[in-house]
């Protein structure tokens, strides 16, 4: 058996070079690489001669909020499932990076279910274009006009504010069903039945979230959960707030000061990981962290390392504990 990581990348930089080397550590990873095609230049990425490191060539001008996510993901998930050997999907992002040595990793997705973070049910009763709100889905959103995206610069991002408390109030809803709609965090991981339903969809679903606002989290999500209830399991709620999302530790804290210059810079990056997360982060329920810059994942890899092996060098065996907060065996 083996594992697919499908990477949503923007950038040919250090860190996603430490990346790819820490994933391909396992004999038993495969990595599958979109990168977004406003990055022209693929610069190393390009060169890049390893059995298994996949660089998609049907790429993407993907957008921030989108269902160009959804199609560059489908991409990756349907490249990957070529190869009938992959038994997980793991969907990453570019500055993501497992706390985990390679070899524990492995074993833990090997081991464990499909996971999606669930934080609800889009609530047909809720007139908001946020969170579980209706209007999330029923109103239009026109994220993948590239020009006008809010992460395009700040004059871009206050414009957006103000066209969506505009298209709050503006009396027109998409006829779209919604009364099976979920929403969570856009990072998974799949089995393989998973990853071939997602990679194939029912029309209807592509047609209702096709100008959604953050349709990702809301597509695969939708999946997983049809899929559980078929199958018959239980379904866990988690907070959106919460610091572990799925398989992901993700940093959620608002900065205790900011200059002038950065309040009107633009929006700040309230999720990037910073040399005082990482005791908690290592001892999270958590395989993998969002926003980590080189020098963090540096640090994440030698403090896993040296957790992975005993004092005595002994190689710790209880894979479960691992990512537990617990002490390895």
């Amino acid at each position: 058996m083996k594992i697919a990581y499908l990477v949503m990348a923007h950038a040919v930089d250090e860190q996603l070079r430490l990346l790819i080397d820490r994933l391909l550590e396992d004999s038993r990873s495969s990595v599958y690489i979109h990168m977004d095609r406003k990055t022209a230049d693929l610069k190393w990425l390009d060169s890049e001669s390893r059995p298994n490191l996949h660089i998609l060539r049907n790429r993407e001008i993907v957008n921030w909020g989108g269902f160009s996510i959804v199609r560059a993901t489908q991409n990756l998930l349907r490249m990957a499932v070529r190869d009938p050997k992959n038994e997980r999907f793991v969907l990453l992002s570019g500055s993501c990076f497992p706390l985990l040595p390679s070899p524990a990793l492995g074993d833990a997705l090997l081991a464990a279910p499909a996971c999606v973070a669930v934080w609800g049910k889009i609530d047909a009763s809720l007139s908001r274009n946020e969170g579980l709100g209706r209007y999330v889905v029923t109103k239009a959103h026109p994220l993948d006009v590239t020009f006008i995206n809010p992460k395009r610069g700040p004059l871009r991002d206050r414009l957006w504010n103000m066209f969506k408390a505009i298209n709050n109030r503006l009396p027109y809803e998409r006829r779209v069903e919604i009364d099976d709609l979920w929403k969570g965090s856009q990072f998974f991981v799949f089995d393989r039945a998973l990853a071939l339903t997602c990679s194939y969809p029912p029309n209807e679903l592509v047609t209702t979230l096709r100008h959604a606002l953050a349709p990702d989290e809301i597509f695969f999500t939708t999946l997983f959960v049809r899929r559980q209830r078929e199958a018959g399991n239980r379904l866990t709620m988690t907070g959106p707030g919460a610091h572990v999302q799925g398989r992901h530790f993700i940093r959620k804290q608002t900065p205790m000061r900011r200059t002038w210059r950065q309040r009107l810079a633009g929006t700040v990056d309230l999720r990037r990981l910073t040399a005082n997360d990482l005791a908690e982060v290592l001892v999270s329920d958590a395989l993998f962290t969002r926003k980590c810059t080189p020098d963090i994942s540096r640090a994440i890899i030698e403090a896993a390392d040296a957790r992975y092996h005993s004092s005595r060098g002994e190689v710790a065996k209880d894979w479960a504990s691992f990512g537990k907060g617990k002490d390895s065996a």
